[in-house]
């Protein structure tokens, strides 16, 4: 297959990756104009950048624990990307998986009521696939608690609910600016907060996070250049057909490496800002697509976002009936050169060994687990033609 579509992708250009390393080399204002930048369009008042999502997750959480050091739990959906408990066990912190509402792909809220409060030290929403969460009722069950609210807007991006941006509602949230998310740099992950104390504690962790090396930077040039020429459908076959890059891989790993964000990673986020809207809005109008596609299917369903949201959908998500359909549709979108995916390989109850990083001996959520068998995504992003829609849409219908 010559022609193979991204399961995700972001416009970047070879050009805009030379005139930001250029910013980067020569402007030392980077960091200060992009996170003020970013502060103005999201309308918080304190933003702070690490090189990944999962450790800006890591800094948070560490930040918060050093409020609440008899705290020590971590509320998160059963199911959702490994980075999250990995980011959990990194901060030296316990995990208590809630179990989702697939027709959300929200948090349960009656079982989220019934984590004890006692050692909880925040909840954290994920808005899977840019779908928004009720970040403002899990925010009452944790001021109930005592806890704080983690907003994870790692896939979502410039996506609404209630008129407020996905990441901003919580006492703190973060975005991931990684491959495959809303915008990527490369690397990075952006941290907000409107909470001073929170500010002044996420700060001191920053703080301390070291430089990035020069190979580390070189690296990531050389990893951007690669990604604006290969995510080319044309091209992308290459990379994909490399098993050690491990493209599409979910690993559990909390020895990740964390650093600030590199210049070149800021210098890039300022030009790429203001291409969100119109990337969303194509991300949007493809979901409708899909939505049209199954609409009405026994064998397939998608998750309905509440009134007053406005998704961003990374990936559009579709819940077929069994583990045998997900199956054949991922088997026969594939061979039709489209990057669907099962996305993650398990809920988070059933990565090996995470047993011991519980806060609970009974840790198994069936509804998360069930649907990590039955999830597939597709994508949304700039490069999928009408030619690639219409493929699709007739796939899923005779699947």
């Amino acid at each position: 297959m010559l022609r193979f579509v991204p399961p995700a992708g972001t416009p970047l250009g070879i050009t805009q990756v030379f005139q930001a390393a250029g910013r980067a080399f020569y402007r030392s204002d980077c960091a200060e104009d992009s996170l003020r930048l970013f502060a103005s369009q999201f309308q918080v008042q304190h933003v702070f950048a690490a090189s990944s999502g999962r450790a800006a997750l890591s800094l948070i959480l560490r930040a918060l624990h050093h409020l609440r050091p008899n705290r020590d739990v971590v509320a998160i959906p059963a199911y959702t990307c490994f980075s999250v408990p990995g980011s959990i066990v990194r901060a030296g912190l316990v995990i208590h998986p809630v179990d989702i509402n697939p027709e959300t792909m929200d948090l349960d809220h009656a079982q989220t009521k019934a984590v004890p409060p006692e050692r909880l030290l925040c909840i954290i929403t994920c808005n899977l696939f840019g779908i928004v969460s009720d970040v403002q009722r899990i925010r009452e069950i944790a001021r109930a608690k005592g806890a704080f609210l983690l907003d994870d807007a790692a896939q979502a991006l410039g996506a609404i609910r209630d008129q407020r941006f996905a990441g901003t509602s919580g006492d703190v949230g973060l975005y991931s600016l990684g491959r495959g998310k809303s915008l990527s740099t490369g690397e990075g992950g952006i941290i907000v907060t409107n909470h001073d104390e929170i500010a002044n504690s996420v700060r001191t962790e920053v703080d301390a996070l070291p430089a990035p090396s020069l190979r580390h930077t070189t690296r990531l040039l050389l990893g951007l250049l690669a990604y604006a020429v290969f995510v080319n459908p044309r091209l992308y076959w290459i990379p994909n057909s490399l098993p050690f890059l491990k493209l599409g891989v979910t690993e559990f790993d909390p020895g990740f490496e964390a650093c600030r964000l590199p210049a070149l990673s800021q210098a890039l986020l300022m030009k790429l800002l203001g291409t969100l809207e119109e990337i969303n809005h194509r991300r949007q109008r493809n979901a409708q697509r899909f939505a049209a596609a199954v609409a009405g299917s026994s064998s397939f369903a998608i998750p309905k976002p509440d009134t007053g949201s406005l998704p961003t959908y990374i990936r559009f998500p579709v819940i077929a009936r069994d583990e045998r359909i997900r199956d054949r549709a991922v088997t026969r979108l594939r061979a039709a050169g489209i990057g669907a995916s099962a996305f993650y390989p398990t809920a988070i109850c059933d990565i090996p060994g995470i047993g011991r990083h519980m806060a609970l001996q009974e840790f198994h959520q069936p509804r998360a687990e069930g649907l990590a068998r039955r999830l597939l995504t597709l994508p949304t992003h700039h490069l999928v033609t009408g030619e690639d829609l219409e493929r699709i849409a007739a796939i899923l219908r005779t699947c």
